[in-house]
């Protein structure tokens, strides 16, 4: 039985056996004997008993790793291993003597017997007699890859691996902070914002996915021969960022200085980056921290020499009026800064605390709202695999698609959406609460199991997707029985399915004897073959019967046919002069375009096309003439600066080439590009596009929302480079809102009442609106013009640049309208206008 005492070091209490505190005692007595005498010896002395504190504490949580059970006890041996491993009064007063009659350097001799030194790499220490060399860490076993929650910044994610792999804790978190932000850089120099910007998504969700996996600890031991990078608070011109960059690299702090001056210039990237290691690095404020900071080990030896190095370093001289200069701006702006952070400490301490339980709420409520996602998602993709799906689900080939969906897939795919949803709310809880909810192990089963399902998700997923990476279009030309038929009829067969995926028809004259139909079948595919074998499988039927002819309002697939984008694109050819006539549902179907009044009166009326003027009417004369005609003399009329230029699209006239799109559920319409867009009232959606084949293949068609968007794909610039615009035609039940950006051209006619509508012209656009509307809201910038026609209970317009309206046509019983710049605006039957203008504007009224 040994007697133990309870000593308190560096406010760690420790059990220490009688002997053992005798030792360690007296070795205490000593160190503090010899280190009066020097200059701040108080704050030499709570180094040293720090790193004891820290020796001491390293040995008895060792022990419990190898043994299983805790020693709570300090024993003689260990205060002998701890002497040995720092060093005695008396080894290094011996080195001192040895100094004295040796001329050559320390780090080239052999250490001598009993001595201590350190290496000139600074990566041993020897101890005392024993001569052997001790590295900075006790070998304790199996190593494992724990937080480090001592030496934590953001969770102790970086300082843990900074301890596992024996690096400077600055550089990983530097590591991390340049993947955060410079892959999103790196996407927008190239270009490629959405890759990119996903790789710095998946650091982001690496360090949370490691932050909740590995354990945390406070008891790791540090390496102290790993060189580490403080800034230097003894030599700082702002935080001592360049002056610790110096000391680590061991170059000239000026240079480093003026490095970080001039790489300003370079797009802020020298600002950007001291301010980042100014966030991410400590303070050298201890002897120990600056000897970490040399590389040095902590040794009673290495700490006299860095204590004497100090010492006898000469005051510098009195400064330069223009160095004071130079300097003043950066001690002003340490000074304000050093101030600020003590007064608004506690403010900001409570700011923290809340943007906390903030960003939790966020990130709870984002996790919610994505575990619902991936529960309707799967819940929808098992639906279909059973063949039950979902209502008022639009024109979608759910049957088509079924054959490509099986279990593991829509298993896997949910796993790999899910997981991450829940991490996101778990953290959302741990930053509210400030405690763990996961163990290590737990994390670990999770972060395997969406491991798994990704890589399964995409085993499965990617053969998917390869099936639609190639496009492919093939034509067949079918001759129609009803050459012996005077005068054919063409109708719509009155069957309908619950899919609505229609093919695209429209009547075309040529010079030849028979009528014809010219079918090109799109679809995608792996390659080239593939996708023409799948273009091969769409079906589509007409019927013959006495003189109509019936097409079908939907195409098939063949039987095993799977969905791969197919389309349908069919030209009706009917030879020149050759009467014929439409039924009204046949007329509203096909791509061309015809008034209200002419699908009317289309069961009375005969066609017939011509090589000059197209489509025309035999016994009735067409009306999209004589509207085109009476638009133009009337935006002749509206105003000396509305010429015949201003409104040259022939909305009406049909390019080489069309093309459908399958798009429904939009109220709105916003259109970029050099585009021809006519938008009319129809009971059902319908978007066609005609041009030339390559423009048409360049057209981006999309519903966001309750928007519909059209643009020019990404890169493409064909509304600069081609003479014939591309027109679309779009027909909606209602209209509320139309937006025309670049050089647009848009018609909006045809529509009842309307309570609102919203238009918006940007750049060099030209819009023609005859409407009734309620409310009517107009704002304009830059170079666009707009004629305004019908009736508006309530007008709101905003003019900018040299922006013209002519609103002459529309009977408007409020108007506030302002004019800036060079605008105009021209107002016929007005009963209360407001108006403001400035600059060179002007708005005008008559009647």
């Amino acid at each position: 039985m040994k007697k133990t005492i309870s000593i308190n070091i560096s406010g760690v209490i420790f059990h220490i056996e009688e002997d053992g505190y005798d030792k360690l005692k007296s070795y205490l007595t000593s160190v503090q004997q010899y280190f009066s005498s020097y200059e701040d010896s108080q704050e030499i002395i709570t180094d040293i008993e720090n790193r004891i504190a820290e020796k001491l504490f390293a040995k008895l949580k060792a022990n419990e790793k190898l043994t299983g059970s805790p020693r709570e006890a300090v024993t003689l041996e260990d205060v002998n291993e701890l002497i040995a491993a720092m060093g005695t009064v008396a080894d290094f007063e011996a080195v001192e003597e040895e100094e004295l009659f040796t001329t050559s350097a320390r780090s080239n001799q052999s250490n001598p017997a009993g001595g201590s030194a350190s290496t000139a790499g600074g990566a041993y220490g020897y101890g005392s007699a024993t001569g052997s060399t001790q590295s900075g860490r006790t070998n304790t076993g199996p190593r494992r890859l724990l937080r480090d929650l001592h030496r934590k910044t953001l969770g102790g994610v970086a300082s843990g691996l900074a301890n596992y792999f024996n690096v400077d804790p600055v550089w990983v978190r530097l590591v991390f902070v340049l993947l955060v932000l410079g892959f999103p850089a790196l996407g927008s120099s190239s270009n490629n914002e959405d890759f990119f910007g996903s790789l710095a998504g998946v650091t982001v969700l690496a360090y949370i996915a490691m932050w909740i996996a590995f354990p945390g600890s406070s008891t790791l031991e540090d390496d102290k021969t790993v060189k580490k990078f403080y800034r230097d608070p003894d030599d700082k011109v702002l935080g001592g960022v360049a002056a610790g960059l110096s000391a680590y690299f061991g170059i000239d702090r000026g240079l480093v200085r003026l490095l970080f001056v001039v790489s300003i210039a370079l797009f802020g990237i020298g600002l950007i980056s001291y301010l980042v290691l100014w966030a991410i690095s400590p303070t050298a404020d201890t002897v120990t921290e600056k000897m970490e900071m040399q590389g040095q080990p902590i040794t009673l030896a290495n700490i006299e020499q860095t204590i004497k190095h100090n010492l006898n370093v000469p005051e510098s001289g009195p400064e330069s009026g223009l160095t004071k200069v130079l300097l003043f701006p950066f001690r002003a702006v340490s000074m304000i800064l050093s101030g600020l952070g003590q007064a608004l400490g506690p403010f900001l301490n409570g700011i923290v605390s809340v943007i906390r339980v903030l960003a939790g709420i966020i990130l709870i409520l984002v996790a919610f709202s994505g575990v619902i996602a991936c529960v309707s998602l799967a819940g929808a993709a098992f639906g279909i695999i059973s063949g039950v799906y979902p209502d008022n689900a639009g024109p979608f080939p759910f049957d088509w698609i079924r054959a490509d969906l099986d279990a593991p897939m829509v298993i896997t795919t949910f796993i790999a959406g899910v997981l991450p949803c829940v991490a996101l709310g778990v953290l959302g809880v741990m930053l509210i609460t400030r405690r763990f909810y996961f163990n290590g192990r737990t994390a670990l089963t999770l972060l395997g199991i969406w491991i798994l399902s990704m890589v399964i998700a995409g085993a499965t997923i990617t053969p998917l997707v390869s099936g639609f990476s190639r496009s492919e279009t093939i034509e067949e030309t079918v001759t129609l029985p009803v050459a012996s038929i005077p005068t054919p009829t063409f109708a719509m067969s009155d069957t309908d399915t619950e899919f609505d995926y229609n093919p695209s028809i429209e009547i075309r004259g040529y010079a030849g004897n028979e009528v014809q139909l010219l079918q090109r079948f799109k679809a995608r595919g792996r390659n080239r073959q593939d996708a023409e074998n799948n273009a091969r499988t769409i079906k589509y039927n007409y019927t013959v019967k006495d003189s109509t002819i019936r097409f079908n309002r939907e195409l098939e697939l063949a039987p095993k046919a799977r969905f791969r984008a197919q389309e349908l694109d069919m030209d009706l050819l009917i030879p020149f002069e050759k009467p014929f006539r439409m039924t009204r549902d046949f007329a509203y179907f096909i791509r061309n375009r015809f008034t209200q009044t002419e699908l009317d009166r289309m069961d009375r009326t005969i066609w017939k096309l011509t090589a000059n003027e197209g489509l025309v009417s035999i016994n009735f004369p067409r009306d999209i003439e004589q509207e085109s005609d009476e638009n133009n003399d009337q935006a002749n009329s509206d105003d000396d600066d509305f010429t015949d230029e201003d409104f040259n699209a022939s909305f009406d006239a049909a390019g080489p080439r069309t093309r459908t799109f399958n798009v429904r559920g939009f109220d709105e319409i916003e259109a970029t590009g050099a585009l021809v867009v006519r938008v009319q009232q129809g009971e059902t959606f319908q978007v066609v596009a005609d041009g030339e084949q390559r423009e048409l293949d360049k057209l981006d068609v999309e519903v966001d929302g309750q928007t519909l968007k059209l643009s020019p794909s990404k890169g493409s610039l064909f509304g600069n480079r081609s003479k014939a615009p591309v027109r679309v035609s779009v027909t909606m039940p209602t209209v509320e809102g139309l937006s025309l950006t670049g050089a647009c051209q848009g018609k909006l006619d045809g529509f009842g009442r309307l309570n609102r509508l919203d238009l918006d012209l940007t750049g060099a656009s030209l819009a023609v609106i005859d409407a009734n509307v309620g409310r009517l809201s107009v704002e304009m910038t830059g170079a666009s013009k707009a004629q305004l026609k019908g009736n508006a209970d309530e007008l709101k317009s905003s003019l900018t640049g040299a922006s013209l309206l002519a609103a002459k046509q529309m009977s408007i019983n409020k108007a506030e309208v302002s004019a800036h710049g060079a605008s105009k605006a021209a107002f016929g039957q007005v009963n209360n206008l407001d108006e403001s203008t400035s600059g060179a504007s002007s708005i005008s009224r008559g009647n």
